[in-house]
């Protein structure tokens, strides 16, 4: 059953549902530092509970511009090869149960989105993507020319 329970969020402008099971918690940011040299979807680190986490910030990942992080604002917190991230989260929805099957990605998505979408899944009389949180961190190496 717990294979069915997903976390729906809007996340870069776009609702998604992401598996509860790639999901630590859902927290509010400290005060974020910034990280000089870090890579364009790295927003800042913060710490929570003696623990300093990487904040991803999903717009850049999918080819938006980056937004401004602000104390207090909501972040998705997972384990990508035992490393804490959080994602920035332009809204929490709900965490439930949705019995309709994940099915393949249909039509055209942007670049980002195509990268990180797994699936689709109908909830509420809507389509969601189905995202996994480790596609938003680990971003491909870039081709040097």
């Amino acid at each position: 059953m717990m294979e069915k329970l997903y976390l729906v969020a809007r996340i870069a402008d776009t609702r998604v549902a992401l598996r509860s099971r790639a999901i630590n918690s859902v927290v509010t940011v400290g005060t974020p530092v910034e990280v000089p040299g870090a890579p364009p979807h790295v927003a800042g680190l913060f710490a929570l509970r003696s623990r300093v986490f990487t904040l991803i910030d999903p717009h850049v990942v999918v080819g938006l511009p980056p937004v401004l992080v602000a104390q207090g604002q909501r972040v998705i917190v997972v384990d990508v090869a035992e490393h804490g991230y959080a994602l920035l989260a332009d809204e929490i929805e709900d965490v439930c149960f949705i019995d309709a099957p994940e099915t393949r990605v249909t039509g055209q998505l942007m670049p980002g989105w195509a990268r990180v979408a797994e699936a689709m899944i109908e909830h509420q009389g809507a389509s969601l993507l189905v995202v996994d949180p480790a596609h938003f961190v680990t971003l491909p190496m870039l081709k040097v020319a």
